[in-house]
Formats: C-alpha cells, structure tokens, sequence
C-alpha cells in the first residue's frame, strides 16, 4: 500500500513538472527595458505608459492568462485572435520577459499602423493638441490595445468634439473605456511608478477615470481587427 501511494505521489509530481510554467514576477522598470530593447517596436509604444499598461494588465505576472490573453502584455493569441495552438500558447506563456515582448511587437505594430493610431502619434510627435486634448504615451497604448476600430472611433470624436466619446467596436458592444479614459489610467500608473525611459521619467500624471474596470486585452489585428473582448459588465 505505502509503495503504491510513494509511485502515485511519484507521478503526481512528475505530472506538475510537465504543465508548470516558469513564471516571472517582473517590475514597470524591467517591461520598460524589455519595450526599449524590442527590434522594430513602433516608438510610441517604447513609453513607461506601455509598461504601465502591462503591468495593469497583468499584475506583471508573465503567466497571466484569461480566456482569450496570454503573457505580461496580454496578447490575445485564443480563436478571436491569433488562433495559436495549445501547444503553442503554453511556449509563448512559459517564455522569458523578453522573448514575449518581441513576440508581441508584430501585433503591436499592426495595430499601430491604423489610421487613429497614425493620427494621435503625428499629435503627440509634434506636441499639438486634437481639438484641446493632449495625446500621451498612455493614449498611444491605449490605441494599440484596443485595436483600429476602436481607436479611430474615438480619434474621430476626439477631432470633432474634443472628447473621445465611447467605447465601441462595430460589434455590438459600446460604452466603458475609450483610449482616452484609459490612456489617463496608464499615465497615472505611470507616473507613480517607478520607471524611467532613456533617462526621464514618462509623460503621465493626468487624472485616472471614474470607471476602473479592466479590458484585459491585446487585440490581433487579423482579421483586420479582431473582435474586442470586454469584461462582463461591460458586454
């Protein structure tokens, strides 16, 4: 009896050894350094509102995972985005700090190259207001996070009322955050944090919004945008 339950402990552990992952608990700083330090990332994403965003996603945690999002930045790699297969989306889950974020930057950068995103970056390059309203590095990640729908949605109103408007994905879900409340919700992460970007501090420090709900997600933009996953208060 002792012998049989020694040989089942014995494959228990071996079984957990299989399936654990080598999870990094990781600092703004280090995802900071790791945005920095990824080939080819659009550079308005290189920002300690990036980092802010991640971490917010995650808790920095690079085996955070939901039903759909994977990793210290939440990249949505389940059928409503990328469409990796088990097997895969446990590598990517098992995968150092870096070696997600460069796994990332393809998503990242298709994203950024919608139409809103272009718009705000060409803002916060030349340091001139849409309509009144500042464009951050938080609205930078705030754009790529939800995609081009969303964000051109919101950069549309930004231009006509000066407001972001609401939420919404041309799929039947509206209302809740936009890129400009939770760009805020970065910035102010950001600026309490401590994080540094080639030697300054991020351009954060504006107020976070009333409505702290998390979107807990990285859109992929195949097929031209993926749909949003919102949390379900807000579907």
């Amino acid at each position: 009896m002792v012998r049989r339950l020694v040989a089942l402990l014995t494959s228990l552990i071996f079984l957990h050894a299989m399936t654990a992952f080598a999870c990094e608990t990781v600092t703004a700083q280090q995802v900071a350094d790791a945005l920095n330090n990824a080939q080819g990332l659009q550079s308005g994403l290189k920002s300690c509102s990036m980092a802010a965003m991640a971490m917010i996603e995650s808790g920095g945690n690079t085996c955070a995972h939901n039903s759909c999002c994977v990793g210290i930045l939440q990249l949505n790699l389940g059928p409503t985005g990328l469409g990796w297969s088990q097997g895969a989306i446990d590598a990517y889950r098992n995968a150092d700090l870096q070696t997600q974020v460069d796994g990332w930057v393809q998503t990242a950068n298709s994203n950024t190259s919608s139409w809103g995103y272009q718009t705000l970056l060409a803002s916060y390059s030349a340091n001139s207001p849409i309509d009144g309203y500042n464009v951050t590095g938080g609205t930078l990640a705030a754009c790529e996070q939800f995609g081009a729908v969303v964000c051109n949605h919101n950069v549309q109103s930004l231009q006509s009322t000066g407001g972001c408007g609401s939420y919404t994905d041309g799929a039947g879900h509206a209302g809740g955050q936009t890129v400009c409340s939770w760009g805020q919700h970065a910035d102010q992460r950001a600026a309490t944090q401590n994080c540094t970007l080639n030697g300054s501090k991020s351009n954060g420090g504006t107020s976070c919004p009333t409505n702290n709900t998390t979107p807990g997600t990285i859109i992929s933009p195949s097929p031209g945008n993926a749909p949003v996953s919102l949390p379900p208060n807000l579907a």
